[in-house]
This record gives C-alpha cells, sequence and structure tokens, in this order.
C-alpha cells in the first residue's frame, strides 16, 4: 500500500515545480530583505533540516516538537521536516496569555522547541515570548534557534537553525516515516469555553486535506499562482494553505509577524501575488491603506480568501472596488481542520458548499420545522481528517453551530450554540470574562454580549451590577484595565454598562437575548450621557 505521509509533497516539490519559490520577506536595521528559494531547494533544506534534527537532537518517531514562531521561512520548513521523523510539530499560539501559552508549549512535552527572535521582539507578544523561555528552561526543553538573540541567557541548551541545516547535509537522514496514521501535527482550538483543546492530526488526514483544498471547489490553487497566507501558522497550519502550495506547485510569499496595511499592500504589489488569505479585519485595513492613498494598488491580485468571523458586505465591495479582487469565502474550525467550505457567489450571505471528502449534516431535532425555507438544526460533519469525533459508531462531529443547507447543499450559518464572541477572527469567550469580572470587589454580576463593529466585526460589551448604589465615577476604565491585567487586550470590553440588575430568563439564567437587542440603545444613552 502506498502510503499518504508528508513526504509526497517534498517529493512534488522536488520533482514536478522545479520553476516555483518559497519568497521570505522581513525586516531588518538595514530594511527589507526578500530571499527566494526555488521549491526542489526548499525541499532539501527540509531533508537536511530533520537528519540535523535526528542526528544532534535525537528527535524521532513519537516525539514532539514545539515551534514559536510568526509565518517565516524556518516555520514552513519545520511543517516538513519534524513529521518526516515520525514526530510531530506543535504550532504555539502566542496570542495566548502567558499561562496557558505555557501549558500549551509543555503539554505534551516537547523534545524541542524551535523559537524565532522576531517573536522575542514583537511589541505585543513578546512578553509572552519570553514567559514560555523561562518555562522552558526551567523545563530544561533544548531550543532550536532562529535570530541572533543573545540565547545563553534565554535557554538551557540551543543549537542554531542553520547550524542544523548544515549539520543534516552530512549525516545520513533516517528512513521517512512510513505508517500514514502516524501524528503529523498537534493542532489547538482557540479555547473558546475555558483552556483551549488539543487534537492529534495524522499524515493521511493532513495529506487528504490538502488534496482537497486544491480542488476547484476549495481553493482551486494551480503553479501559476503567487499565494500570501496571513492566518498565522499556528490557526490549523495557516488554514493549510501553505502545504497546498507544496502540493500544486503555487509559490508562497512568507512576512512573518508584521502585518501593517501599507506593508500587506506593498508585498502584494511588488511580489504580484494572485491570492491572498486573511481575516476580515486585515483586508478592512489593507483597503483603507490603499483607498486613501497610504499604499500601492495591487497588481496582479485575483482573489482574496476570508474567514475566521463574517465578511461584511462593506469589506466585499472594497475589496473588488479598490483592490479590483473577489473575495472567496471559507468556513471550518480546528476539528474540521480549517477551511470545509467556500463561497464565492454570496460571501456575506452564505457559507458555500463543502469541499470534496466533507459531508454535512442538520440535526433537526429542538426546532421549528413549521418555517419556510431551509430548517436550521445543529450542524454535524465528517469526513477522513475531521478530527474530535465522540461517536465513533456515526463519525459525525457536532460543531455547535446553528445552521441550515439548501437545497444546493450551500452551508448558512445562524448562530453558535454557545455564546462566543469572534473579534478580527479571534474568539473571546465570554464565560471566563464574565467570571473574572465578578472577581472584582466592587462587581456582583456580569454579563457579556457582542456588539457589531465596522472593523473587528464584533467587539464585547459587558453589563455589570455593582456591589454599592453609588457607582464609581470610572468604573468603565477601572474594569478595563482589571480586565487587561488578566486577558489579551482584544478581550477587553470595548463598553461596560453598569444595571441594577440583569435580566433573567424563567429558570432564572442571565436573558442574553435581551441583552443583545438592547445594546444598541444602551450604548447610545451611555454615550449621550458622557457627552
Amino acid at each position: 500500500m502506498f502510503p499518504l505521509t508528508v513526504d509526497h509533497l517534498l517529493w512534488r516539490m522536488s520533482n514536478v515545480h522545479p520553476q516555483s519559490e518559497v519568497v521570505s520577506i522581513t525586516e531588518e536595521t538595514g530594511g527589507t530583505v526578500t530571499t527566494r528559494w526555488a521549491f526542489p531547494d526548499v525541499a532539501s533544506r527540509v531533508r537536511k533540516l530533520a537528519s540535523g534534527i535526528h542526528s544532534s537532537m535525537g528527535v524521532g518517531r513519537g516525539d514532539v516538537v514545539a515551534v514559536l514562531a510568526f509565518n517565516t521561512l524556518e516555520h514552513f520548513e519545520a511543517l516538513l521536516a519534524v513529521p518526516l521523523l515520525g514526530a510531530a510539530v506543535n504550532s504555539l499560539n502566542a496570542r495566548l496569555s502567558p499561562e496557558v501559552l505555557i501549558d500549551q508549549a509543555l503539554s505534551p512535552r516537547p523534545d524541542a522547541v524551535l523559537v524565532d527572535a522576531e517573536m522575542l521582539d514583537h511589541p505585543v507578544l513578546g512578553d509572552s515570548a519570553r514567559a514560555v523561555l523561562g518555562a522552558l528552561r526551567e523545563a530544561r526543553v533544548p531550543l532550536i534557534v532562529v535570530g541572533s538573540q543573545d540565547w545563553p541567557g534565554l535557554a538551557h541548551a540551543f543549537v542554531r537553525y542553520e547550524d542544523l541545516v548544515e549539520l543534516g547535509a552530512t549525516t545520513a537522514a533516517p528512513a521517512p516515516v512510513d505508517d500514514e496514521n502516524t501524528t503529523a501535527y498537534l493542532f489547538h482550538t482557540s479555547g473558546t469555553t475555558g483552556r483551549p483543546k488539543s487534537y492529534r492530526v495524522s499524515h493521511r488526514a493532513l495529506v487528504l486535506h490538502t488534496l482537497s483544498q486544491a480542488t476547484t471547489e476549495a481553493s482551486g490553487l494551480t503553479r501559476t499562482d503567487r499565494v500570501l497566507p496571513l492566518a498565522p501558522f499556528f490557526h490549523v497550519n495557516g488554514w493549510g494553505l501553505p502545504l497546498t502550495c507544496a502540493l500544486t506547485g503555487a509559490s508562497l510569499l512568507l512576512c512573518g509577524g508584521d502585518l501593517a496595511a501599507e506593508r500587506i499592500a506593498t508585498v502584494i504589489r511588488d511580489e504580484a501575488v494572485t491570492t491572498a488569505a486573511a481575516v476580515p479585519t486585515i483586508w478592512h485595513d489593507v483597503c483603507q491603506a490603499v483607498a486613501t492613498g497610504r499604499a500601492p494598488r495591487p497588481s496582479a491580485l485575483r482573489e482574496v480568501f476570508s474567514g475566521g468571523s463574517a465578511v461584511p458586505q462593506s469589506v466585499v465591495r472594497s475589496v473588488e472596488d479598490v483592490l479590483g479582487a473577489r473575495v472567496g469565502t471559507a468556513w471550518g474550525m480546528t476539528e474540521t481542520m480549517a477551511c470545509s467550505t467556500y463561497e464565492r457567489t454570496d460571501p456575506t450571505i452564505s457559507a458555500g458548499v463543502p469541499i470534496p471528502l466533507v459531508e454535512m449534516r442538520i440535526d433537526h431535532d429542538g426546532f421549528d420545522h413549521d418555517r419556510s425555507g431551509p430548517v436550521m438544526g445543529k450542524l454535524q460533519v465528517r469526513g477522513p481528517f475531521v478530527v474530535g469525533v465522540q461517536d465513533g459508531s456515526t463519525n459525525w462531529f457536532d460543531t455547535g453551530d446553528i445552521a441550515s443547507l439548501d437545497a444546493r447543499g450551500r452551508l448558512t450559518l445562524h448562530d453558535r450554540e454557545k455564546d462566543l464572541i469572534k473579534s478580527g477572527g479571534e474568539w473571546i469567550a465570554t464565560a471566563e470574562l464574565e467570571q473574572y469580572l465578578c472577581t472584582h470587589p466592587a462587581v456582583t454580576a456580569a454579563a457579556v454580549v457582542p456588539i457589531a463593529h465596522p472593523r473587528w466585526i464584533e467587539r464585547p460589551l459587558a453589563y455589570i451590577v455593582t456591589l454599592d448604589d453609588e457607582v464609581h465615577p470610572d468604573i468603565e476604565n477601572l474594569l478595563r484595565a482589571y480586565v487587561g491585567d488578566r486577558f489579551p487586550r482584544w478581550w477587553i470590553p470595548d463598553h461596560i454598562v453598569v444595571l441594577d440588575s440583569l435580566p433573567r430568563t424563567a429558570v432564572g439564567k442571565v436573558d442574553k437575548v435581551r441583552l443583545r437587542s438592547q445594546s444598541s440603545t444602551d450604548i447610545q444613552i451611555q454615550s449621550e450621557a458622557l457627552a
């Protein structure tokens, strides 16, 4: 039997797509540095890296290599090299709180961690990255380091990335893994209801998902495309697009962690990018930068993919009018390996049709069957790369989405089964915010609901009940600072409204439906009172 493993992607890079390239664009003291590597050369580096990691650090079958880096050449090479050894890649989400990030980095304990100095120097994420390094040093985990950082004071032991590539050129490589059910990646959810869940993803699942992504009903990428994936690699391998490029021969552009709109627009123009992928917030900012003359218009952009949250009609129009491209939306979850549907006709209304190998159904139990049009219910999916399935007898995964499927098989998402907020493509767990607000001595009850935002799509609004009748005149700023001490900046509520009591349902639960319906009015009243 021919095993479905990552090794096949490298074979195609070496033998089928010699004209394709990986372009690394970095910002250094002297300015922008652009490095170009032909696919066969990247494939060669990947095999050398695998040999170097194995011979120098003893990493092999069943081991784990964590990665703390942005979308870089080294991160991409690690995504391919580590699975060759039968080991698994654990790409870490540096946007998590330090506590959760450390837990993600050490569970399971890695045999090595690849760290890029760019992450440590980042003005927002650098502190979290350094906190992780401290935990890794205490756990005596060796590092594979990228950059000229002063690593001796930051690591128990370390080896430089390029030294491993050089070492791998002179050492024999171990036999590539031949069991397609071997774990290749560890994927993590966004922690929507607490700590993130983790899933093991096999070589077989990865290859089948990549094949599905390469079809015309999915990404439709070909060797003539030049692709800029801006979704972080820690989000399900950048929505699977980098590995789809390896399979199809689409050239891959990697620009690290600086996602400033002017810089992204310049990269798209200068590198003749044909397809790019990012959350709606990024496209909002890029369109604004181009429309106001702060950034150049693209020269070859054909399509932008967006996901992570609904794409507003205003963003779709701006992409069409300002960037001259169409919008393709994709829906998916960590458990479905990201993009599981694509929609290009009505990207603000429909989530699209399932990609090949994915099946969907709606569980109508408990929902109204008399309404006109498609009946809403709980969305369930199955397929050879759907992970986290609890019912092994049917292989159906309950997504937690309330959705409907029309006569043409198009998916429409109506709501989340649980009360979550997605801001700029990132989840915000309202239950955690509510619980933490209630730990403040002035607060006796709290509820958090989403409000619409032109840029971030959704932002949190907090309703609170205070202990005393007299409210502190600066209660909003006090509580926002209090939340900021515990959670990432984008979790901080944009508005905090004080109520005498929270509305309750007949069974005594907080009536969030009512709070959502009155949120716009409450914010307007609050703004007028402060004016």
